[in-house]
């Protein structure tokens, strides 16, 4: 693997089934020129290794095709691709700044995880992922820190829940 960060192992038996059902890719933490501690993570077909694009979900592989993949240590992580089938992915960067920058999406977060909302931290243990279910009125949405999309985009998945329930590590 190309990466030199610490990421988090994805923990499978975490991931709901309405997720494990869409389509899967792994993915290389790739380091981006010229901005350190960033990485691209294009979404590869589990099967063949090659790239895809979010626009061909049918060149992307099963859930458990992306976790054999994954299982043979050639790949970073994990991530299912959004397709526009009423799964609404949140994603956040740097959740420690943004949570404390914008209390309320904090607590929009905690309200949208208590309401059943799938939220887990992102491979790098920084940000956080929230899959709910819903329609964005028009294509994905990023305002700082904060994107939301529902179609044609790829989101990593670690399957590491936060909150941790009560009692949990």
């Amino acid at each position: 693997m190309s990466d030199t960060k610490n990421w988090l192992l994805p923990e499978f038996e975490n991931i709901p089934d309405e997720i494990k059902a869409q389509p899967w890719a792994v993915w290389i933490a790739e380091p981006r020129t010229n901005q350190l501690g960033k990485f691209n993570k294009a979404p590869l077909n589990p099967v063949t290794g090659r790239k895809v694009g979010t626009d061909k979900p049918e060149l992307f592989g099963t859930f458990e095709e992306a976790k054999a993949a994954y299982a043979t240590g050639k790949y970073t992580g994990i991530g299912v691709l959004l397709t526009g089938n009423g799964i609404v992915g949140v994603d956040i960067d740097d959740m420690k700044t943004t949570f404390s920058e914008k209390p309320e999406i904090k607590e929009w977060v905690a309200t949208a995880a208590n309401a059943g909302a799938h939220s887990e931290k992102s491979p790098s243990g920084t940000g956080l992922r929230l899959f709910i279910r819903g329609k964005l009125p028009a294509k994905g949405r990023k305002v700082g820190h904060l994107e939301i999309y529902d179609d044609a985009r790829f989101l990593t998945v670690t399957g590491h829940i936060y909150p941790r329930k009560k009692g949990g590590a």
